[in-house]
């Protein structure tokens, strides 16, 4: 009895004892670079892959300008797989490193909950970086900097440039030509006046167009969520002045936030952009039911962040137009 009694109090530590330790195989993070020997200044591509059961959540660090001692030069949004009940998350940075040594770009460590309900971590390896500096020879004498050699001008060269003289004068004439005839006519030509539209305005109006065109039921994913998301970014660029479509989302949304947005909203938007991403980028197919909200995220982002005085006046004309019926 003694030796049942000691045998399942062993079995019982080692199941508590090793638990964790087989959860946390379930969580594996490995990273890589393209080259372990660099120049110092150039550029190392540095890509780390995350692997976890679709049931845990993982938390991943958020690096802004540095990792350890080398300057982050860019870093893409992370992309996200799903197969088989198995989560791959990838992300990409370009990193940069100014002086000359042997340097390790360290573990990339991620969070999540183990079996137990407490806080573990999952590493992956630290890479070594060799940054050499640049060969001088010091063999050779120091010598002046060469002067400017004259070269003479060609017959090609010459006809360019009396080319350019005579268009430059055609210019010229044709602009005198057209102010002469303005003033003649008494300032009659007008230029073109463009609609000063409001961009909430402009937006709804190419989301509208853009739902019509039914793109997505065409099986033009790719296509739809691009300009489903452009269509957003330039709102952006008209209402705040940010250039949306030139950032990652990652970009974005830090740019939004000192716009003192409300939460909900700025979960909706970074929601809209990252899964545009995934489809873009990771090829993604989503559910017809994803496909059919993505115009109703659009307008909602756009009605929560369109001006204040507008959003009154739409709802004084709505309820004006309730009295009326």
């Amino acid at each position: 009895m003694v030796g049942v009694s000691a045998t399942f109090i062993v079995a019982v530590f080692m199941i508590i004892f090793f638990s964790p330790n087989l959860f946390s195989q379930q969580v594996s993070v490995s990273a890589s670079i393209d080259s372990q020997s660099v120049v110092i200044g150039d550029w190392i591509r540095y890509s780390v892959e995350v692997k976890h059961p679709s049931s845990i959540n993982v938390t991943m660090p958020v690096f802004k300008d540095t990792i350890d001692q080398f300057d982050i030069v860019q870093q893409d949004t992370m992309l996200r797989t799903e197969e088989n009940g198995e989560v791959l998350l990838k992300k990409n940075f370009v990193i940069a490193k100014y002086d000359a040594g042997s340097f390790y770009i360290p573990s990339f460590t991620v969070q999540y909950k183990n079996a137990q309900g407490m806080i573990d971590a999952a590493q992956s390896n630290p890479i070594q970086v060799e940054i050499r500096g640049v060969e001088v020879d010091t063999s050779q004498t120091i010598k002046d900097v060469k002067p400017p050699l004259s070269v003479p001008m060609s017959a090609e060269e010459v006809a360019a440039y009396v080319g350019m003289i005579v268009a430059i004068g055609g210019l010229a004439y044709a602009l005198y030509y057209y102010m002469k005839k303005r003033k003649r006519l008494g300032g009659s030509v007008e230029e073109e006046k463009r609609p000063n539209i409001p961009p909430h305005v402009l937006a709804m109006m190419q989301l509208e167009e853009l739902e019509s065109r039914r793109l997505w039921q065409a099986g033009e994913l790719k296509a739809y969520y691009s300009e489903a998301t452009e269509i957003v970014r330039r709102y952006f660029e008209l209402r705040y002045g940010i250039m949306a479509l030139e950032l990652t989302t990652a970009e974005v949304m830090a740019q939004l936030e000192q716009f003192k947005m409300q939460k909900h909203t700025l979960t909706s938007i970074e929601l809209m952009l990252t899964g545009a991403d995934l489809v873009k980028f990771a090829k993604v197919q989503p559910a017809a039911a994803e496909n059919e909200q993505v115009i109703s995220q659009a307008r909602s982002i756009v009605e929560q962040t369109m001006p204040v005085v507008e959003k009154q006046a739409s709802i004084v004309g709505s309820n004006q137009q309730s009295v009326s019926i």
